[in-house]
């Protein structure tokens, strides 16, 4: 089955939370669920941020959606946990002066053209969007574009040499 292209509507605060856990796994409410049935292991995710209207990051989905009750979002509705999950890997998150702007963006997507250009935005007022593979490519390359190498750098994890007995 090809893979699906993800996109996913933050609030900055769950932006944070999620940041502070290394995009390790991603919550959808009940209302996404029918949507979000779709989702499968290798899927593509990209990262937006509703409040800041930019593109802050991507990974890719590493697992089936799960069922699980423990609370980390804020969500506004506070009855709502977002249980249905899915695990990530290899996220790619941009610091905050690297953010890649939808302002810039929006406007080559095929995603936003059924609204008026001035309203571009309302496309990603939903938490959970599927988007063309095109869409995808734009995106994703402007945020590889803007990784901070030195912050990758960092996070290698080192080898250290065995000694060897004499």
């Amino acid at each position: 089955m090809a893979n699906t292209f993800w996109l996913i509507n933050l609030s900055l605060e769950n932006f944070k939370i999620s940041q502070e856990r290394s995009f390790d796994i991603m919550g959808f409410s009940k209302k996404d669920n029918k949507l979000t049935n779709k989702i499968d292991k290798n899927d593509n995710v990209i990262f937006y941020v509703s409040e800041l209207r930019s593109f802050v990051g991507l990974a890719k989905v590493n697992s089936k959606k799960y069922y699980e009750t423990k609370k980390i979002w804020n969500i506004s509705n506070n009855d709502e946990i977002l249980p249905y999950r899915v695990k990530l890997i290899t996220p790619k998150i941009l610091s905050e002066k690297k953010f890649v702007s939808a302002y810039d963006v929006s406007p080559s997507l095929s995603y936003v053209k059924k609204w008026a250009p001035e309203d571009w935005y309302l496309a990603f007022i939903t938490p959970v969007h599927v988007i063309s593979q095109n869409d995808y490519s734009i995106i994703s390359n402007d945020i590889e574009n803007n990784l901070d190498n030195s912050k990758l750098l960092k996070k290698k994890v080192k080898k250290t040499k065995k000694k060897r007995k004499v």
